[in-house]
Parts: C-alpha cells; structure tokens; sequence
C-alpha cells in the first residue's frame, strides 16, 4: 500500500513511502556527540537520519519519544476527519483532484490516498477508516495506519481537512 499525492501551483510534492522533506531541502546534519561516529549528510534517508538520531538519545529519552509518539497516535485515533468546505474533489478512474478553493492550489491523490479521502466526511473517526481500510486492502495494519497518519495529517497542514478532537 502506497499513498501519494502531488501538488499543482508552484512545484510538486509527492507523498508516499518516501520522506517529506526532499534531500535537496534538508540541511546537512551534523552529529558530534561522538567524534567516531559517521553523520548524515543532506542526502541522508530518514531510516539513516532516525538512526543518528537514535545514536544521541539515552535510552530514557528514546522512551520518552517513543511514548509520545503512541500518544499522539491514540489522540489521533478517535479524531474525526472532516473536509474543509473550501475545497471541492472528484475522483476519475480511482485518482481524486482536490481543488482548494481558498488558495488556488489543487492536488491529485492516488487510488490509495482516494480510498483515505473518501471516508474522510466528518462521520468517522480514524480508527473506523483505519478499520474500513484495512478491509479493503492487502497490506499490514501497521502500514495502513501510517500511510492513513501521513496523508490526514499533510491533508490537515495543506488546509484540505480538519480534524476534529472526538
């Protein structure tokens, strides 16, 4: 299961599997807590950027993060997704052209992230689309949970959805 969406206005951006932070707009990173260690650099993936991360962390801060991120998660679970009225879509042989209104900018999600799209209507929290999704498709929970964090959240930030604290 991938999810991609691109954005039409002034670049592209695809969303996927891939980080969101394109290699030639993340700055260098430089460990030096350990002299002997290698650093990233700008080119770095982000397994090979959690990783220098994890080598700075203690072992109680790496916890720390990783509760949190459960948190968020769990919060995120019971929210309820709901389009931005702004915002008018339609869907074409599985692939759905968002048009936001309110800047001008219009996005194309593949049959994947139609699929996240379409059950977005304000009527169901995460967890239900996450269990709808996980019936429709042949790919592990754990993937379908991240892809359906990944593009809500970009959906969120973009301004195309709100997500509403159940």
């Amino acid at each position: 299961m991938q999810v991609e969406m691109s954005s039409h206005n002034e670049g592209s951006v695809i969303m996927g599997r891939q980080p969101f932070i394109t290699a030639d707009l993340r700055p260098d990173m430089t460990v030096e807590s350990d002299p002997g260690q290698a650093s990233p650099a700008g080119n770095a993936t982000t397994a090979q950027l959690a990783e220098a991360a994890r080598a700075v962390l203690s072992e109680g801060e790496q916890q720390q993060v990783e509760r949190g991120r459960q948190d968020t998660r769990q919060d995120l679970m019971s929210a309820v997704p709901r389009p931005n009225p702004d915002v008018q879509g339609t869907t074409l042989d599985g692939e759905t052209v968002l048009l936001s209104l309110s800047t001008g900018r219009y996005y194309t999600l593949n049959r994947v992230g139609s699929a996240i799209w379409e059950t977005c209507t304000g009527t169901q929290s995460i967890q239900a689309i996450h269990v709808a999704l996980c019936g429709r498709f042949d790919a592990p929970p754990e993937r379908i949970a991240d892809d359906l964090f990944a593009l809500v959240t970009h959906l969120s930030h973009e301004g195309l959805l709100t997500i509403e604290k159940a």
